[in-house]
Order: structure tokens, then sequence, then C-alpha cells
């Protein structure tokens, strides 16, 4: 009995303590950006080394970290809907995904 509690235990200490997520902090979700170039800005767990950025469901690009924030600068783009989802490498050799944000772009 007392190894069946430990074991409940022990799997309600692993379910608290999931990792950290990344996530998209701009543009935010339903944001109108009106510029030939955007700079996106990503939030992740202190312990990420590495963190990419897709943008409509294309090839992952990696970003880079500065003052607390990871950031992807973004151009060359067209007016319409686009998305963008972040993700970092997390433990056994997976990854850690962040929600995708929606965003439009319409250029003037």
């Amino acid at each position: 009995m007392k190894s069946a509690v430990k074991s409940v235990l022990n799997t309600l200490k692993r379910a608290s303590a999931a990792q950290p997520r990344p996530a998209v902090d701009y543009p935010a979700s339903g944001e109108t950006i009106v510029s030939a170039q955007y700079t996106i800005r990503l939030s992740a767990p202190a312990t990420a080394e590495t963190l990419d950025v897709s943008i409509d469901q294309g090839p992952w690009l990696s970003c880079r970290k500065a003052e607390g924030f990871w950031w992807h600068d973004w151009s060359g783009y067209g007016d319409g809907a686009h998305a963008v989802i972040a993700r970092t490498p997390g433990k056994n050799g997976r990854f850690l995904m962040s929600a995708p944000v929606g965003f439009v772009v319409l250029r003037p």
C-alpha cells in the first residue's frame, strides 16, 4: 500500500513540475502589422539554449537572444493572415512548443 501511495505522489510531482514552454510575445494574437519589416519577440525558459520559429508552417528559423528575450527579424512577407509558433529543445529529444499566434499583415 505504501509503495502505491508513493508512486502516485511521484507521478503528481512530475506533473506539477512540467517544463515551462516558450511563448510568442509579439506580434500579439490578432495584431495587424503595417511595416515592411518586423522583429518577432519571444520568451523562453531560462534554461533554453536555442529557440526557433516557424512562420506559416514554414522551415524552422533560428532566433537570437538579447536583453532577456529571443528575437527573429522577419521581412519579405506578403499581406494577409499569418501564424508563428516557437520551439526549444526539451527533455528526451522532444521539443517544447509555444501556442501558435495568428496575426495579419496589411501594408499601405
